[in-house]
């Protein structure tokens, strides 16, 4: 089962309008580094909808080439159609890739149905591991319990990511269902989604901390809550700092601060306001030393 720990949303890093290769290579040593469990390429975080089907090529091998191996490659995808998503899973299934993480239809906003033979259809397409991810509050759409139930049952469906704010999930899910993980994809409900038989996080402060981010993880599988507990509380500024301002609008501002990346983002997208900055300056200072000593 990839899909558990910590998994990285990468951003993707721009420069003078093109990808940025030399800071995504050093943006992917890091995670590897802090030995996270998985980076997904291209997903919402990495701006995949800016880019074009050229340059989510390109991203996607160059991930694979710097990773070398050494952590697990998950390609997001998003689609409208079901067509146009089985036709993008069964290229990505050509590449070296270990899973695919799979956003809900935006914007159509279908009925449970439609969810069920849309995953169905994507399900059959997989030759990877795939991850449902619900986010009502970007595709329009959540899933019902019957819903996530049933779609947990097809072949290669091995997890969700989780964007809701409904924690209890888990306690409603994961009785009914084998070999099936869920992961949170806010990062201040990690422990608390844990805490009702979560896997893990989808995480976007990894993407600067993922040191602290994989402790806390390992702190809560050995059974030290509390260690955990005061690590994510210190975290907790950061989080609010980064979610002032559409994702990735904070993160990118923060990496770049970090010197790990420019700060270029695409349209229609923003750059960080001055008031995101201080916020992120102030959260940043003390966590930066605690990323390298912990």
């Amino acid at each position: 089962m990839i899909f558990k720990g910590i998994i990285t949303a990468l951003i993707t890093p721009f420069k003078d309008g093109k990808i940025d290769l030399i800071s995504l290579e050093k943006l992917i040593n890091k995670q590897i580094s802090a030995g996270v469990d998985g980076v997904v390429i291209g997903g919402s975080t990495g701006e995949g909808s800016s880019l074009s089907e050229q340059e989510q090529r390109e991203l996607l091998g160059a991930a694979l080439k710097f990773a070398a191996g050494r952590v697990k490659i998950i390609a997001a995808i998003t689609a409208v159609s079901t067509l146009e998503a089985v036709k993008k899973v069964q290229d990505l299934c050509k590449m070296d890739i270990d899973g695919i993480m799979c956003t809900a239809p935006h914007y159509v906003r279908p009925e449970q149905q439609g969810l069920v033979l849309h995953y169905k259809a994507i399900s059959e397409a997989a030759s990877v591991p795939l991850m449902v991810y619900i986010h009502p509050g970007r595709t329009g759409c959540d899933f019902s319990d019957k819903t996530l139930l049933e779609i947990a049952g097809f072949k290669n469906i091995d997890a969700v990511k989780d964007a809701t704010s409904d924690i209890e999930k888990p306690l409603r899910i994961l009785p009914k269902v084998k070999n099936f993980n869920m992961m949170i994809g806010d990062d201040s409900r990690m422990l608390a989604y844990n805490a009702h038989g979560g896997s893990g996080c989808v995480s976007v402060a990894a993407n600067i901390f993922p040191r602290i981010l994989k402790k806390i993880d390992m702190l809560w599988r050995a059974g030290e809550i509390a260690p955990a507990r005061q690590l994510q509380q210190k975290l907790m500024p950061f989080f609010a700092s980064i979610s002032v301002e559409s994702n990735p609008i904070g993160i990118k501002y923060a990496v770049f601060k970090a010197g790990l990346c420019g700060s270029e983002i695409r349209l229609p997208l923003t750059m960080a306001k001055s008031e995101t900055h201080a916020a992120i300056d102030q959260a940043l200072e003390e966590l930066l030393v605690l990323e390298n000593n912990v």
